[in-house]
């Protein structure tokens, strides 16, 4: 056993104890930022802590704009060259087809393109691989299909930088071909167009959007590129581009946050029949936000392609029939429920695997030939949840080869990781916090072993037990109503702007619960002020113990229950003072 392995202690099968950490932050800054911009004392803390000044970047922040908030799109590498081609294709009376990944991502990426085309009178289709058959990304079938259909041109969305031998394929049956995409660029792929935004000398934007929000880039592209899309009207494609936006976990900072939060707003009064009628099959009413798109429209969303086949979504995207949009989504709401019932299934098989093996490596693999593949990243990521490691599950293909999903923790890429055991893979793909491959039955072990070194080579200076940060410390007198809706403001939420959390320091524990044998509701004082609070998904914390004195970071929350309403506190870290 090595040194490594030696230090990581026994982990239980849900982590409870988080580290608690205070984001560095400038009062000077934050003073500035409140008297410019008229935020109060606590607000200004946070935006001073996550690295605002008073300047235009926090102007942007505050009040993004479609105008000012977005980068200029000329700067994005190969969209006016994808553009013309579109045109040149289009003015010769050619077919499109457009291929595109069967996640949020890659389906709300496809929609738009496809609509968009339709909309300007371009004949396109889209063809989504079959997950089951023909596994991630573009393949030789798919292509010789869209060849001997008579397409001239090819669109690949959310894949294609690493299809080398099916993009020959494609331009040796005489197909041009257009490749927009967000994952790691080892070469650039063999298209007439690339884009890329990971691509060297590109970095648009940072290199943070998804396909979708490329996709919606392109659409914008189309409409100052070509004479019959000069009506198009691209603010109305924001609803699918903020899907994928926040689906895919970029971070909502910059671009991204523009989608989003645009996106949301259009969502919430969205014209469209299919989302229509997915926010009814999911009972989200009024404002959509990030949570309803995270956890009731994208897992619907992605129960198509993990189930049966993504194509359906397309459908209901971009139909203007509302009885058929009522029942595709319907369709799709029961795949969903199929999909948590299977999924809860092999999530507890993969625990009980994950719990043998959790105690002493700094990685865990799991794997049964009884895995679905259409949810081993669902289970992947929930092994990370509970036990802070990355986590590799795999699950066998009717080929009889082993798929794989790994999900990362901090300072873990797990692409980086992938691609330094790439000699025991078939193929593998994706980026910094995810990832997928293959591997023949034979080298199971092997991978499995190796995966293990792997996160020990790569976690060897990491920190091993998972913490949150605090954005900045309070005291009980400073929660009011009108710090939880101003904290609000800042939405939407998600990876690189997450909810504000507060550190409070020093609360004496006055009660504890359990609350449905699955949820812990305290109650804490200062001892002139009280505050409740909620821990979901724990029945028990060592440090909640009633008169104990804790130090505890929480999200504020407003709590609404049979018409009466207060401050809440979402806990998400404790420790005894």
């Amino acid at each position: 056993m090595n040194q490594l392995a030696e230090k990581l202690e026994p982990t239980p099968a849900k982590v409870v104890h988080r580290k608690i950490r205070l984001r560095p932050q400038s009062i000077e800054d934050a003073i500035q930022i409140s008297k410019e911009y008229k935020i109060s004392p606590v607000a200004a803390k946070v935006l001073a802590a996550r690295g605002f000044k008073a300047d235009t970047d926090l102007k942007h922040f505050l009040t993004p704009t479609l105008r000012e908030g977005l980068p200029d799109r000329t700067k994005l590498l190969g969209m006016k060259q994808a553009c013309e081609l579109i045109g040149a294709i289009a003015d010769k009376k050619g077919k499109i087809a457009i291929c595109c990944d069967f996640d949020v991502d890659g389906l709300s990426g496809g929609a738009q393109v496809l609509h968009s085309l339709r909309t300007i009178g371009i004949e396109a289709e889209v063809f989504v691989p079959d997950r089951f058959n023909e596994g991630y990304g573009l393949n030789c079938e798919m292509v010789k299909r869209i060849a001997e259909a008579g397409f001239a041109l090819l669109i690949c969305i959310d894949f294609g930088t690493t299809n080398v031998k099916e993009l020959t394929l494609a331009h040796e049956l005489g197909l041009k071909t257009i490749v927009i995409d967000h994952h790691h660029v080892s070469a650039p792929p063999p298209a007439d167009v690339f884009v890329n935004p990971q691509q060297k000398g590109c970095g648009f934007a940072g290199g943070t959007l998804c396909a979708s929000g490329l996709s919606w880039y392109l659409v914008v592209g189309l409409r100052e590129t070509l004479k019959q899309a000069a009506n198009l009207d691209v603010k109305s494609y924001l609803d699918l581009a903020c899907l994928g936006t926040i689906c895919d976990m970029v971070p909502l900072i910059g671009a991204n946050r523009v989608i989003a939060k645009r996106g949301l707003e259009l969502m919430s009064q969205t014209k469209r029949v299919g989302l229509q009628a997915l926010k009814n099959v999911a009972s989200i009413n009024g404002a959509v936000t990030c949570y309803h798109i995270g956890f009731g429209i994208g897992p619907r969303i992605n129960a198509a392609g993990r189930m049966v086949h993504g194509e359906l979504v397309i459908e209901l995207l971009t139909t203007d029939d509302k009885d058929k949009a009522h029942k595709l989504a319907k369709r799709l709401d029961k795949l969903n429920a199929d999909r948590k019932e299977m999924e809860d299934r092999i999530k507890q098989l993969a625990i009980r695997q994950a719990e043998e093996r959790a105690a002493f490596q700094a990685g865990i693999v799991v794997w049964d030939k009884e895995f679905h593949t259409g949810v081993i990243g669902l289970v992947a990521q929930r092994l990370v949840e509970d036990f802070y490691r990355p986590s590799a599950v795999m699950g066998v293909d009717q080929d009889g080869i082993y798929k794989g999903s790994v999900r990362g923790v901090p300072g873990f890429n797990v692409v980086e990781a992938l691609s330094s055991l790439s000699e025991y893979l078939v193929k593998f793909g994706g980026h910094e916090g995810a990832g997928g491959f293959a591997v023949k039955p034979e080298r199971v072990e092997e991978f499995a072993e190796a995966f293990v070194r792997e996160c020990e080579r790569r976690l060897e200076n990491n920190e091993r037990k998972p913490y949150v940060t605090a954005d900045t410390e309070i005291e009980l007198a400073d929660m009011s109503y009108a710090l939880v809706e101003e904290l609000k403001s800042f939405a939407p939420f998600g990876v690189g702007n997450s909810s504000p959390q507060l550190l409070v320091k020093d609360l004496k524990v006055a009660d504890v619960k359990c609350l449905k044998g699955a949820h812990l509701k305290a109650t804490l004082t200062d001892g002139k002020r009280y505050l409740s609070g909620l821990m979901w998904r724990t029945k028990g914390h060592p440090a909640l113990t009633v008169g104990a004195r804790v130090n505890m970071v929480f999200k504020a929350e407003i709590n609404a229950y049979n018409g009466y309403s207060d401050v809440q506190a979402n806990i998400q870290a404790v420790e005894r003072a």
